[in-house]
């Protein structure tokens, strides 16, 4: 197996922990260090303000997000990332408080649009972004079958290695999403490779059948795996198993190896590379 690269890593550029605010929408405004409020149409302003769940005012990835409004309640709140993928959060304490139920990831721009109500009834709406430094720690995989859109063999297992531990192994399994076109169902199991490092193996639930396309989706970009080790990026794998070494014709064949040129990648792919691939119908007497 070889390292899988990242082909949609963010450009390095400078990013900030601390809030920035930006233009501010009806009655209210988001700040990291104080709240602040435009003209209400009706009563006075509300006050909303960004902070982590923590208690401290400066929001950093690993940090869960907290809105909270003074004078009033918040009806509505949305963080998206640049991605258009929401924040999971809730209300609470009669709406005066938001909280982010996940964590918010490294190196990431966060959009939040925060609604309000006013005690009078005024309503409104507030607008602010913040972006988070990167991590100082980061966390690589390597996966198996290591070639895009190969031919592997019936018994292959597709195998995630990781280069750091992982101690969160349910936020780094809720991203995993393994689909085939035999609708073959499975599931994840943990364990040490014989290095010592932390191994995911998906398990078929029955024998694979010969032909079957399977698709990998592993969208771990921002994922803490544990201990403030983040994934900067996402992976994809495709490949197809091959026919089975019982077959009469093939079974002369089986074990045969194919030392080939590196695979292709397309640019919305992952990942890995191996020169060495096993399987039927993917080798060469010459």
């Amino acid at each position: 197996m070889s390292r899988s690269p990242f082909p949609r890593r963010r450009p390095t550029r400078p990013l900030r922990v601390a809030l920035a605010v930006v233009t501010v929408v009806g009655a209210g405004a988001l700040s990291a260090c104080a709240g602040f409020a435009a003209p209400s149409p009706v009563g006075d302003p509300v006050k909303v303000a960004l902070a982590a769940a923590g208690g401290t005012r400066t929001v950093q990835a690993g940090d869960k997000l907290k809105v909270t409004a003074e004078g009033g309640v918040l009806t509505e709140v949305t963080v998206t990332d640049p991605r258009g993928r929401r924040l999971p959060g809730g209300l609470g304490s009669g709406g005066t408080v938001w909280t982010s139920s996940a964590k918010i990831a490294p190196a990431t721009k966060y959009s939040v649009v925060a609604r309000t109500k006013s005690a009078e009834g005024g309503v409104g709406a507030a607008k602010e972004s913040l972006t988070t430094a990167r991590a100082a720690r980061l966390n690589t995989l390597v996966l198996d079958p290591g070639v895009q859109d190969g031919v592997v063999a019936v018994d292959r297992l597709l195998t995630l290695t990781f280069d750091q531990p992982v101690t969160d192994r349910a936020s780094v399994e809720r991203r995993l999403r393994v689909t085939t076109d035999s609708r073959t169902t499975g599931s994840w199991d943990w364990a040490k490779d014989r290095n010592g490092m932390d191994q995911v193996t998906w398990r078929a639930a029955q024998h694979w059948k010969p032909g079957t396309e399977v698709t990998l989706r592993a969208e771990l970009d921002g994922v803490d795996s544990g201990g403030g080790r983040y994934f900067t990026g996402d992976y994809d794998l495709n490949f197809t198993i091959s026919r089975s070494c019982t077959d009469s014709d093939m079974g002369r064949v089986c074990g045969k190896v194919h030392v080939g040129d590196p695979a292709g990648v397309t640019a919305s792919s992952v990942r890995g590379k191996d020169d060495h691939t096993t399987g039927i119908g993917d080798w060469n007497d010459g």
